[in-house]
């Protein structure tokens, strides 16, 4: 047998691998550069110098630090909404609501976690991120994914008869919308955690969307 034939992809395997961890180590520097200097302040050479790495490695990456930074959103947005789909499967298939609750408490959990990143997001995207910009386009697919969850879960408590009849997704906006701005507001004033708000907000939607 060829010992060569057979290196050749396991030093491929490894040159993948290496690729991989460097740009999750440039990503976890860029994180922390930007919650400390904010976006606009923080540099390459900063995110570089937090990573371990020459300046020059970062290009080989990301083009500039808007591409890093919106690589960044992707990947965090993303994460949260693959939790907020799992703990949404938890309820029992037949309690809709109690997945809407868990839905928002995994939301919060992750807020909590990332919470440095998020101000920094929120700070500077106070509103969705602005549409058709380049690079934006996997974080609007992201982002409509995790509209389509919390509609289903709307739809379905209509159908148990637990939410009123009207539109699933005007219910589903309206939910989304009362996490981020209670999001907005207790980061602004720091130190609660969020994930503690969950059954306020389910609780306070629920009261507005149960049917009578």
């Amino acid at each position: 047998m060829n010992n060569s034939s057979q290196s050749k992809p396991a030093g491929g395997a490894r040159r993948e691998r290496d690729r991989l961890r460097r740009r999750q180590d440039i990503m976890a520097a860029a994180e922390r550069v930007f919650a400390l200097h904010g976006f606009d302040a923080a540099t390459i050479e900063q995110i570089a110098r937090e990573a371990g790495y020459a300046a020059g490695t970062i290009y080989l990456y990301f083009k500039d630090k808007q591409d890093l930074y919106v690589a960044l959103i992707a990947g965090k947005l993303a994460t949260m909404v693959d939790l907020v789909a799992a703990a949404s499967l938890v309820a029992a298939p037949d309690d809709p609501v109690a997945a809407l609750r868990n839905a928002v408490r995994a939301q919060f959990q992750f807020y909590d976690q990332n919470r440095s990143f998020f101000e920094v997001l929120m700070r500077r995207h106070p509103g969705p991120p602005p549409a058709g910009r380049e690079g934006w386009e996997s974080i609007e697919r992201t982002l409509k994914r995790h509209h389509e969850i919390l509609v289903d879960l709307v739809t379905q408590g209509q159908r148990r008869k637990l939410i009123r009849g009207g539109e699933s997704q005007d219910f589903a906006m309206a939910l989304l919308g009362m996490v981020i701005h209670l999001t907005h507001e207790m980061m602004k004033e720091g130190g609660e955690p969020l994930v503690g708000k969950a059954d306020f907000v389910i609780d306070l939607f629920m009261t507005g969307a149960a049917r009578g």
